[in-house]
């Protein structure tokens, strides 16, 4: 076939111009170009053809046709809600990273027995009773196992008993320990029984969590501890 020249071609897009005909560039282009996925305009031009193609003595049914529709806008509603969804995702993932970085440098009560003394030299914590006492008893230790002080905090009902010890001893000398072992025991029934005890620490890392995993704290004096496990939290 003998090749158009460039100025013969020109006068014949021309004419396709004015007659509001593409060229045949722009028509190859266009159907070369390849399409991942049928869109809405896509769909009613199937449809269209469809109906304009059936057979005139057994019609498209209706139902069937209603059927089709709803099925495309069923599809069309799922990828819908799935790019929400995605966003949704992501304003959550942002959420955690500041809840997270929010807690560093907070004291909270975890639970634990093992105590770092504060500015002070002090300890606090709570005492989480499963019933009701007349008689509980608070021991601190060094960690050596050295008895250092005991405290009567008498009788309470279940729950969380807090306590505070300013790091002295009997004769109101400071002991000076950095870390200090507390146990807690209660009479149950006429039978000492020992209790869980919580202890106040600074948090001082938090993890980033995916969105499928827990959000994690380092706390001075306990390690690891769950987000869920945080009884209370001191400003």
């Amino acid at each position: 076939m003998a090749e158009i020249s460039s100025s013969a071609q020109q006068s014949l897009d021309a004419l396709l111009s004015k007659l509001g005909a593409k060229k045949l560039s722009d028509v190859q282009a266009a159907t070369n170009k390849s399409k991942d996925s049928l869109g809405q305009e896509d769909f009613l031009k199937l449809m269209t053809t469809q109906l304009a193609n059936q057979d005139p003595f057994a019609p498209q049914d209706n139902t069937q046709m209603i059927a089709q529709m709803a099925q495309f806008s069923t599809v069309t509603g799922i990828q819908q809600m799935n790019q929400t969804m995605t966003g949704v995702a992501s304003e959550i993932s942002q959420n955690r990273i500041a809840t997270a970085a929010s807690f560093v440098g907070k004291t909270v009560l975890v639970p634990g027995n093992t105590a770092l003394a504060d500015s002070t030299g002090g300890i606090s914590g709570a005492v989480d009773l499963p019933v009701s006492t007349g008689n509980l008893t608070l021991q601190i230790s060094t960690e050596q196992g050295q008895l250092v002080k005991t405290i009567d905090l008498g009788s309470n009902p279940a729950g969380l008993v807090g306590f505070s010890w300013d790091g002295k001893d009997d004769s109101g000398t400071a002991v000076g320990n950095s870390r200090y072992t507390i146990k807690a025991t209660m009479m149950n029934a006429g039978k000492s029984q020992a209790v869980g005890t919580d202890v106040y620490g600074a948090i001082t890392e938090a993890s980033i969590p995916t969105a499928t995993e827990d959000m994690l704290f380092t706390v001075a004096g306990a390690g690891k501890v769950n987000m869920a496990t945080i009884k209370s939290i001191k400003y």
